[in-house]
């Protein structure tokens, strides 16, 4: 798959965990690592060795991991009737590819095989974010989801804390609606996905995301639903053509705050830099 203009080109693709490579691990984890703090390589298998698969997303020229999500397919029981759900764990991708929508159109087409095998049940992606990338990703892929900032429904509630409490039922505040990992769980480091008032006020569903988790800085997770009913879906895949001719051809399609968040990252990147530059001559 190429990229979008103006970016080197990618290959996004689907990939079973028995094929993942030592390799694609490798570089996974040193993606993973630059962004996250209270992590080590065992933790980072230990949770990979639980998923069905990986997305990942590499670089044409040189074959260099620049982004990934895991997948894992999950069933469980609701009122007595089952739901069908794919359960995302991290999902990265380095700034200079944000805006790329291959990951996303990759996904579709994963969840699209599964709903095609399981017609009848409801389906649903489920997802955990402890920055306000992750619940964005959600938010531009789904027409309908939980928690949105436009009201939400209190059916996907409800299997948004079932699905919590069968995979985090000793992590997973009810009231709060938040996981919470204690103080040495895994989190972003400092000024990684930053909201600032200014990026806050650009973008009202980071603004929502950072009121539904006021404590994300020190790792808190706010668990997510996006509905794959056949309605949302042929409504989300009705925009994307539309965001893509808007982009590419039109010109005029510009995400709320998508350019700031690109500052404050190159920011953040260039003073990381310059530490590191400064503990060396020293």
């Amino acid at each position: 798959m190429s990229s979008a203009p103006n970016q080197e080109k990618t290959y996004t693709f689907y990939r079973p965990i028995k094929s993942v490579t030592v390799s694609d691990i490798k570089q996974m984890y040193d993606l993973y690592s630059s962004y996250y703090e209270n992590t080590s390589l065992d933790i980072f298998l230990n949770d990979l060795s639980k998923k069905t698969g990986v997305i990942l997303v590499t670089r044409k020229s040189d074959g260099k991991v620049v982004g990934f999500s895991t997948q894992v397919v999950m069933t469980l029981k609701i009122d007595g009737k089952l739901v069908r759900g794919v359960f995302s764990g991290d999902t990265i991708i380095e700034p200079r590819y944000w805006g790329n929508n291959k990951l996303g159109v990759v996904f579709y087409r994963f969840l699209f095989k599964i709903r095609l095998r399981h017609p009848i049940t409801p389906f649903y992606w489920f997802l955990i974010s402890k920055g306000y990338k992750t619940y964005m990703l959600m938010t531009n892929n789904c027409y309908k989801y939980y928690p949105s900032v436009n009201g939400n429904s209190e059916e996907h509630k409800r299997i948004t804390q079932a699905y919590c409490e069968q995979l985090f039922p000793e992590s997973f505040d009810k009231d709060k609606m938040l996981l919470d990992f204690g103080e040495r769980y895994v989190r972003l480091k400092e000024a990684v996905a930053e909201i600032t008032p200014e990026l806050a006020a650009a973008n009202p569903k980071i603004a929502y995301f950072e009121k539904m988790n006021p404590t994300w800085r020190r790792g808190t997770e706010l668990p997510c639903l996006g509905s794959l009913d056949f309605h949302s879906a042929l409504i989300s895949f009705y925009a994307r053509p539309m965001k893509w001719i808007q982009k590419y051809i039109l010109r005029n399609y510009k995400p709320e705050g998508l350019e700031l968040a690109k500052q404050l990252e190159a920011e953040r990147v260039a003073a990381s830099a310059s530490d590191a530059l400064g503990r060396s001559k020293g």
